[in-house]
Order: C-alpha cells, then structure tokens, then sequence
C-alpha cells in the first residue's frame, strides 16, 4: 500500500508540473500576442511583473517584448539610406522569392547587384528559405532577423545567470544592457549577416561554458558559414576551450590568439583592398573610454577582490587582444567591435555582481542597482536613436504607441 500511494503521489506531481509547464508556454503565447500589438506597454508590464515575482520564468518575457519594441523603429527607419547595405539585403530577399533554379544556382547568378558569397551559404539559406515560405514577405524577413539577433544572445544570458545564481534584477540589467547599449543602431541593421553570425558565436560560447564540446563546435561552423570573420573569434573559442581541458596554459592561449590576429590582418590587406573603409560612426572616444574603463576595472575586480569570475575576464582579454590588432586597418575595428559588443555583457556581469556583493547588507540593494541599470540603458538608448547617422521617421515616443500590426500590409 505504501508504494502504491508514492507512486500516487509522483504522478500527482508530475502532473502539476506538467500543467504548470503548460500554463507557462500558454502566458508567453500571450505576450507575444500583447507585444506585437503594442510592444512597449507589453514591456513594461513585464517590467512590474518580473520586478514583483523575483522569478525567472518570467524573465525571458522581457527581451520578447523589447524585440517587438526593436521591429517597430526599425519599420519607422529609412532603410534605404545611401550607403546602406540593407538595400542588397532587401532586394535579394525579395527576389528569392521569384526565383525558380533552386539555391545552389542562385550563387552562380546576380541576383541583387552583388553575387552570393558561396563561403557563407547558411545566413543565404536562411533567407532563401524564408523567402520562399513567405513569398517574399518582407515584414517576415524583419521578424527574424531581430529574433536572431535579439534573442539568442539574451537567453543565453539569462541561461548562464541561473547556472550561477545570479540575482533576477541583476539578470534583468545584463538583458536591458544587451539589448539597449550593446547593439548600435547606426550599424546594427548594416551587417546582418555579421549580427546573426555573431549570435551563433554567443551560442557556441554557452555550449563551451556548460561543457558540450560537440555542439560548441557545431555552433561555431554554423557561424562561420554565416559570416566569414567570424573565423578568428571562433579559433579564440576553440583555444579557450583547450585551456579549460588543461591543455595548455594560458600563456600559449595569449600567444596563439596574437599571432592569429596578426595574420588576421595582413590577411586582409593581401586579399581585401578593394573593401571600403568602415569608420564606427556612432561610437566616439569618449564611448571607447567608458568602454576601455570599464573593461579595466572589471581586470582590477577578479584579480584584487573577487576571483570568481576570473575566467570569464581571461576570455575577454583575449577579444581585447583581437581588437587591438585589427586597428590595424579602418574596416577590421568595425567588424571586431561588433563581436565585442556580443560579449561586453561579461564585462557588466562581473561588475554589477561585484557590486551586488558588496552592497548585500542592504535590503533593496539589487533594486537600486536595476533601477540605475534601467535608467541609464534607456538614456543611452534615446541618445543612439537621436544622433545615429540614419534617418528615422519619429521620436522615442512616438515609437512607444506604435504597433508591429500596423505594418503587415507593407510592401516595399
């Protein structure tokens, strides 16, 4: 009789949590709906519900909606500025649609002014295949592209942040970071392919974070058939990777990734100069001060007081190192910027969990720290929307009571 009632009593819990898992997937249904009618008012009701709950579930919620948020300025931009790459990336999606030779012809053809480049076939799958499902469609094309770019890495944070035990509030400001002051809006939507790439690149650090080798690796070549530079920041993986197995020490990690970078970058004068120069128009020094400080105090934070995070530091002293080398060139600094800014949010996460540490005596101290986090990422946010180069057609309130509905019909 004993086994027969625990064995009642293990299915009656496995079905209320089955009906709790359920309940779930239902109410994140819901917020999809809410925030693609109105965006950020679905975001700021998450806010309260994620600030009142202190609970993870909900917290994936925020960057959904954040997301949603994203697609409607973007609508609003003039995607057609002269220069802007997104005119290619249009036009080749829409012609996707009409062609009829099937995907390996298409890099043999012209279709957008600018053959397909046959050493990054999966980002041109992606969108071959969504063009195809869509017939074209592009507010479709929009929808993922932001998913990709947006949400991959934000899970993968608040992922590694429950591995850790990190606080919900403090998980809360690396998402608003991500998402609001990492990606710059005057260059975001100019490299797609670089962005997506890049979100495969934080994939495949998670997959090396967690130990799963294999699927770190299959990340990593996804991501370089995605976009090719991603190639030395996946040999800095794989190099950390050994380092983390005791393979080697750290120091040959230093110096491998040195000497990766230096041909890195006679590479690309021996076989890119015909490529424009590429000038980061939206980060000026003052910016890459803030930046360099930061990244500096988070070196004075794991190696004088708190020794926890010393390895997540290692890692990104070896992307610092990249970087320093690719200011060898003008068009190099952009592309290894962007792949920085995927991983600045270890720089944050190191800091604020400092922070947090040290002001644990206080009862609302977390909260302090969100609300200066929530604050300074929407200043800096408004600021990158009001001076970035490109031309949007309204202000940061205007996009506030706007809604992803309202441009289904588009069609460009």
């Amino acid at each position: 009789m004993r086994n027969f009632s625990h064995n009642n009593d293990l299915e009656l819990e496995n079905f209320d949590a089955e009906i709790s898992n359920l309940n779930l997937y239902l109410f994140y249904i819901f917020i999809c709906l809410f925030s693609f009618v109105t965006p950020f008012l679905a975001f700021i009701c998450c806010t309260f519900l994620v600030v009142y709950t202190n609970d993870y579930k909900f917290l994936k919620t925020i960057p959904i909606s954040l997301t949603f948020f994203f697609i409607v300025i973007n609508f609003n931009r003039d995607f057609f500025h002269i220069g802007n790459d997104l005119a290619w990336y249009y036009s080749y999606f829409k012609n996707f649609a009409d062609y009829q030779l099937g995907f390996t012809s298409a890099f043999e053809d012209d279709l957008a002014n600018i053959s397909l480049k046959p050493t990054e076939p999966f980002y041109h799958l992606l969108v071959y295949i969504s063009s195809k499902l869509t017939n074209g469609y592009y507010p479709f094309y929009i929808l993922w592209v932001h998913c990709f770019i947006y949400l991959i890495p934000t899970f993968v944070i608040i992922q590694i942040c429950k591995i850790e035990r990190v606080s919900v509030l403090i998980c809360f400001s690396l998402v608003l970071f991500q998402m609001l002051v990492f990606y710059d809006f005057g260059n975001a939507y100019n490299l797609i392919r670089q962005q997506v790439a890049s979100s495969f690149i934080v994939l495949s650090f998670y997959f090396m974070y967690i130990k799963k080798p294999k699927l770190c690796l299959l990340f990593a070549v996804v991501s370089v058939l995605t976009h090719n530079s991603t190639a030395l920041i996946v040999a800095i993986i794989f190099l950390f990777c050994l380092y983390n197995l005791n393979y080697i020490s750290y120091k040959l990690v230093v110096l491998f990734t040195s000497i990766l970078s230096f041909l890195y970058v006679t590479a690309y004068f021996s076989l890119s100069g015909n490529y424009e120069e590429l000038e980061d128009q939206s980060r000026g020094a003052v910016v890459k001060l803030i930046d360099f400080s930061l990244f500096a105090f988070s070196a004075i934070v794991v190696f004088l007081y708190d020794s926890r995070h010393r390895n997540i530091y290692r890692f990104l002293l070896l992307f610092f190192i990249a970087l320093l080398f690719s200011h060898a060139s003008l068009f190099l600094p952009l592309r290894f910027l962007t792949f920085y800014d995927s991983f600045k949010w270890l720089v944050y996460f190191i800091l604020l969990n400092f922070i947090s540490t040290r002001l644990s005596a206080y009862r609302y101290s977390d909260f302090f720290i969100f609300i200066v986090s929530f604050t300074l990422s929407f200043l800096y946010f408004n600021l990158k929307l009001t001076y970035t180069s490109y031309s949007y057609y309204g202000k940061f309130m205007d996009f506030v009571f706007d809604s992803p509905s309202f441009y289904l019909g588009i069609n460009l």
